[in-house]
């Protein structure tokens, strides 16, 4: 009886390079000799899904179709389980996971699991995110069940800093003034007490740089990638199948 593979997937566009470099966490994360060794992967990438952060805003309902056709497509596809690297677009985490029988990875909870799991000790949390995630409280609630606080950006280092860096990575601007902006962002989370700071928007970790900021810095797209691919070998290892074509044992 032939045995089917488990399939990593992830539902990206939001935006692309985020996704890209989702994957490319996948890959480096994956203990691989050779191609064959790599974990199959579905990416579908749907940048067409509408702005997160105005969709929350205006409580428009019409971002849901796209979401669930994402979620749905993969499914469809074969995926085992989904990976979203968006973490404004968890706001409708139950929405997508209602339409779909295969789980979704809740980025927001695992990177707070990793705090807590990584930094017993440290109680207040700064946070750099879109407007969206901030305003819908995302964090915020998944810290309160560990009974941590939340520091973010005031407004004008918000909109000045934080936002206008996340626009320029999406246009591909990336450049050493996007990444001093983010640092200055970092800054004034430390001025106000934060004693760790997470990087709760996938495209902030693209110019962010961690030797700028003098304290530990938890990335949720590493986070993501990480319980991915820790996801994908238990499926595996569930099945009784062996660790691909090295023979690698789990």
């Amino acid at each position: 009886m032939r045995i089917t593979r488990p399939l990593l997937s992830i539902f990206g566009g939001m935006g692309p390079e985020a996704t890209i470099d989702l994957y490319r966490q996948v890959i480096e994360l994956t203990p691989a000799e050779k191609d064959q060794d790599h974990i199959p992967t579905l990416i579908y990438s749907l940048p067409q899904v509408p702005e997160r952060t105005a969709s929350i805003r205006n409580r428009d309902q019409s971002i849901i179709p796209f979401l669930v056709e994402g979620v749905t497509r993969l499914e469809k596809a074969g995926a085992s389980f989904i990976a979203i690297p968006c973490n404004t677009a968890h706001y409708y985490i139950n929405n997508m996971q209602e339409a779909i029988s295969i789980p979704i990875i809740h980025m927001i909870r695992e990177t707070v699991n990793e705090v807590v799991n990584k930094y017993p000790d440290v109680k207040r949390i700064g946070l750099l995110a879109t407007t969206g995630t901030i305003e819908s409280k995302l964090y915020d609630h998944e810290l309160d069940k560990k009974n941590l606080q939340i520091i973010i950006p005031d407004e004008k280092t918000q909109n000045e800093k934080v936002m206008k860096a996340v626009f320029e990575i999406k246009a591909r601007k990336n450049d050493l003034l996007t990444e001093d902006l983010l640092v200055e962002a970092g800054q004034y989370l430390i001025g106000k007490g934060a004693e760790l700071i997470i990087l709760g928007c996938t495209e902030i970790p693209l110019a962010f740089n961690n030797s700028k900021v003098n304290m530990p810095v938890v990335n949720a797209s590493r986070v993501l990638a990480e319980r991915a691919v820790r996801m994908y070998f238990e499926i595996v290892a569930n099945q009784g199948m062996t660790y691909f074509q090295s023979g690698h044992d789990l």
